[in-house]
């Protein structure tokens, strides 16, 4: 029975490790009183399904988020969540607190006006527990010589539960600060750590060249400074910002304030070798979006009127700029120009509009050069009309970096003497855990033990072959813990309590 009981949990933790491969698959675009679409990405195949949900709009943010098969969990405009019934979650209303952003969210009907301002990401060593990543839009400096400005001024995490409700989830806690500060709009993006495990989140900071660095790890959120490089940013955010699919690259773009491009390490967080290829001049508010190919070789940078491919391999990257796609004219309720954009689970950019229509373009193949991409116009027909906002979406598939930093298991990068083994009694356990080194050459090894909302509830110091931690006050549940030596992780798994 033991032996039953270990082989579950360990299929559970393998699971999390290789399954989240589809948490992309299912985008929904609603207008209240009107209806949208669900678009769900199977293969190479777009299956698009019409729906009316007459308490939900999505006109700029959003984030959505499906299970390890591809069905929709949940998604957010920023202002509220919305179960994969297109009905508010449990403790779902109120993100944001804010007196600009509340006027968007309960009065103008177009919701929050930042786009790329929400990101949804797996809480590590779980499976139903989702962390939303979110920033409000405020103003600032009222009053004072030079007129007010607006700018995110807080980034947020709330927690969505999903085991709640009978699978359509509830939100146990919202609105929790991480960072007080002026921040740059348009950019919140997010990128697995070399671990394979944990979640590096981006966030610029306004009017210059500074990046907030945010990790979530099985012990939950937590800040990682602050670095300054590269180009500065002007005041106002606009553009694009992503991480190639690799994780290798961060990019950002900006017709004012051209692309800019970074290597990242997924191990430290730090960015390096910062590159800036103008666009076009100082004081150019032509609205603009862009989009890497699957293989991070390509940027596609885009006005509402023309398209742009730039090779980001190229020794000249600004001489590579290439004219692939200019609006033709298109008329579907409304000019089918070009607005946002996305790169989908079957390797296509899909491109919506500025204003409400009835189609979608399409680029067919983005890592081929110059015009053999394929720039498909309103290519997509929609049953409902649909402009604006496009998913703000990681690379959920990406995992970790062989031979660097703190892998799921063990740390490939470096070795103990002899190998660790630890085991538990029993398992699972209900009022006692005793804990068991096979080996015990090093000097305390600390064992670490998290809820499912990444807390930590029990630390250890394992100085005996056999410790006895008492666990009665934890109530029933699956947990996660870790054993680590001077901050290296030595094992990682799941335990039970009855």
């Amino acid at each position: 029975m033991r032996q039953l009981a270990t082989l579950v949990v360990w299929c559970a933790f393998f699971g999390i490790i290789i399954g989240q491969n589809r948490l992309d698959n299912s985008w929904v675009v609603n207008f209240k009183n009107i209806g949208g679409q669900l678009l769900t990405f199977t293969g190479d195949s777009l299956n698009i399904q019409e729906i009316m949900a007459p308490n939900v709009n999505t006109y700029e943010a959003l984030a959505c988020i499906s299970d390890s098969f591809g069905n929709l969990l949940f998604y957010t405009n920023n202002c509220t969540i919305f179960d994969k019934n297109h009905q508010i979650m449990e403790g779902g209303e109120g993100m944001n607190p804010g007196q600009i952003q509340t006027y968007w969210c309960t009065v103008n009907p177009f919701a929050n006006p930042n786009d790329n301002s929400v990101i949804i990401l797996p809480q590590p060593g779980t499976q139903q527990v989702y962390q939303v990543f979110h920033w409000d839009y405020e103003a600032f400096n009222v009053g004072q010589p030079g007129g007010s400005q607006f700018a995110p001024l807080h980034l947020y995490h709330t927690t969505v539960d999903m085991s709640e409700n009978n699978g359509l989830g509830k939100v146990v806690s919202m609105n929790n600060l991480i960072i007080d500060d002026t921040l740059n709009s348009c950019a919140l993006q997010a990128v697995r750590h070399a671990n394979g495990r944990d979640w590096w989140v981006l966030a610029p900071e306004f009017n210059g060249n500074c990046y907030y660095k945010v990790l979530l790890g099985p012990t939950g959120v937590s800040m990682h400074g602050i670095q300054c490089i590269g180009s500065p940013w002007g005041r106002y955010g606009s553009g694009s910002a992503l991480f190639t699919n690799d994780g290798t690259k961060y990019v950002r773009s900006s017709i004012e304030y051209g692309l800019n491009v970074f290597d990242f390490d997924r191990c430290s967080g730090q960015l390096s070798n910062p590159k800036h290829i103008p666009i076009g001049p100082q004081g150019s508010f032509l609205l603009n979006c862009m989009t890497l190919s699957p293989s991070g070789r390509f940027a596609y940078y885009h006005t509402l009127k023309d398209i742009y491919q730039y090779d980001l391999e190229a020794a000249d990257i600004g001489a590579s700029k290439t004219l692939v796609a200019t609006y033709d004219g298109f008329v579907s309720l409304n000019q089918t120009d070009f607005y946002k954009s996305q790169l989908a689970p079957d390797g296509k950019i899909y491109i919506n509009s500025f204003g409400p229509v009835y189609h979608m373009h399409v680029i067919d193949y983005p890592d081929s050069p110059g015009v053999a991409c394929t720039v498909r116009q309103h290519a997509i027909e929609l049953p409902n009309y649909h402009f604006a906002a496009m998913p703000n979406y990681p690379n959920y598939r990406l995992g970790n970096a062989s031979g660097v930093c703190d892998t799921i298991l063990s740390n490939t990068n470096w070795e103990p003497n002899a190998p660790v083994e630890v085991l538990f009694y029993p398992n699972p356990f209900s009022t006692e855990l005793q804990v068991k080194l096979t080996t015990l050459e090093y000097v305390s090894p600390v064992f670490v033990l998290y809820d499912l909302y990444g807390r930590v509830v029990k630390i250890a110091s394992l100085t005996d072959s056999n410790t006895l931690i008492p666990v009665l006050e934890l109530p029933p549940g699956l947990y996660v813990w870790t054993l680590r030596l001077n901050e290296k992780t030595l094992q990682t798994g799941k335990l039970v309590k009855h």
